[in-house]
């Protein structure tokens, strides 16, 4: 069937409309197309809550979320194996991460043609990296579920190649990411500095388990912050681990849609809005355009959910005997979330910056009234109190 021709419009009458009629994505169409639930909207409360369905790729219960404005830079999935039952074999040609939310099992893994192969052992609270188009292919011989939840990079090779078959059947052996070594899953937390900003760094592919491991101090989101940022199978998918201490929290800060959150320790929320109606919106009477999110461990959270650069705030909720720990994915093409410094942030001016040095972040001292007031307020509820320092609001 032939496509209509276009109609060259007359005198001063504008060709086309200026409403975008936005067409579904090569990864939107993959999404759609595997039969599993797709679960939408600005986060997830728990991801143990969902409904999964049997996926025939993976040969497991499944569903993909898909968070507001992350849908072609992010790729995100929950799995359950069942006790004693293993996943289908697959490789793809995107990057991936695994955090096990409950169970254990193990991996086994080697390179397309089958040499390099070796198996790891994961459970609760691990988290651990595929390398790129390695065949994997998850076991549980325990005799209670596994649940796992992916981030991976799936919707930027997805839509730039638009080929399924090359993405899952690709057989190349990328020894630069995997190479078979018997010392590739054995962790590493040597802490060093991170090229771009000189924050706490392990290059390891796997952290057998991030909610209790001790985290380096950082200091940039809130006071006593602690946080590390794993380099994993040699990739581009940039993650971080971060813990507030409790009964503090994080400044807000904007930048563009890509970030979504993971709650690992604790509950909690977050406030996200976008940066056109100012740092200060109750004060301004525009709470009404602030969404909230409320999590448990588990949950999951997007920052800068409606596009553009959103101001999101993260709080710990549950009194001052649980701090806040948080795993961050985020996606889009390699070094997105550096991309516009230097660019049209000419000064090189780090995002946790405050924005009177000329960064993104809002000092508690400048920040909505409201912020202080809502946080004591469930914080206390919870038994517990505040520990910021006053000084911090002068």
């Amino acid at each position: 069937m032939s496509e209509e021709l276009f109609q060259e419009p007359t005198g001063d009458v504008r060709a086309g409309t200026m409403r975008v009629n936005r067409l579904p994505s090569a990864y939107t169409r993959y999404m759609e197309g595997e039969g599993i639930p797709i679960y939408r909207g600005p986060g997830i409360h728990d991801v143990r809550e969902l409904d999964l369905k049997p996926w025939d790729r993976m040969g497991v219960g499944s569903a993909f979320i898909d968070l507001d404005n992350t849908t072609d830079l992010i790729g995100l999935q929950v799995i359950e194996i069942p006790p004693g039952k293993a996943t289908i074999p697959m490789r793809h040609m995107f990057e991936e991460k695994y955090w096990v939310v409950e169970g254990e099992g193990t991996t086994e893994l080697s390179l397309p043609d089958g040499s390099g192969r070796q198996r790891f052992e994961w459970h609760k609270n691990s988290l651990f990296a595929i390398p790129l188009n390695a065949r994997f292919q998850f076991v549980n011989a325990r005799s209670t579920p596994a649940l796992l939840l992916a981030g991976n990079a799936a919707p930027h090779m997805i839509n730039s190649l638009d080929d399924l078959d090359f993405v899952f059947g690709c057989d190349y052996p990328f020894r630069g990411r995997y190479d078979g070594s018997a010392e590739f899953y054995k962790p590493n937390t040597e802490t060093v500095p991170t090229p771009e900003l000189g924050r706490a760094m392990w290059r390891t592919n796997i952290i057998p388990d991030i909610v209790d491991c001790e985290l380096p101090l950082d200091n940039q989101r809130s006071p006593g912050y602690r946080r590390i940022e794993p380099n994993m199978a040699g990739g581009y998918f940039w993650c971080f681990i971060g813990q507030h201490v409790p009964g503090r929290y994080s400044k807000a800060h904007a930048h563009k849609s890509g970030a979504v959150i993971m709650c690992l320790r604790g509950s909690g929320y977050t406030f996200n809005w976008p940066s056109e109606i100012g740092p200060t919106p109750w004060k301004d009477g525009k709470g009404d355009q602030v969404e909230r999110v409320d999590y448990v461990q588990g949950g999951i959270v997007a920052a800068a959910p409606g596009g553009g650069n959103w101001y999101h705030q993260h709080f710990g909720s549950t009194g001052t005997a649980e701090p806040l720990r948080q795993l961050f994915w985020y996606g889009g093409p390699p070094g997105t979330q550096y991309a516009e410094f230097g660019r049209t942030n000419k000064t090189n001016t780090w995002t946790n910056a405050d924005i009177e040095e000329g960064g993104r972040s809002i000092s508690y001292r400048t920040e909505d009234p409201y912020v202080r007031r809502e946080f004591e307020r469930m914080i206390t509820g919870n038994g517990g109190k505040s520990t910021m320092n006053p000084d911090l609001y002068k």
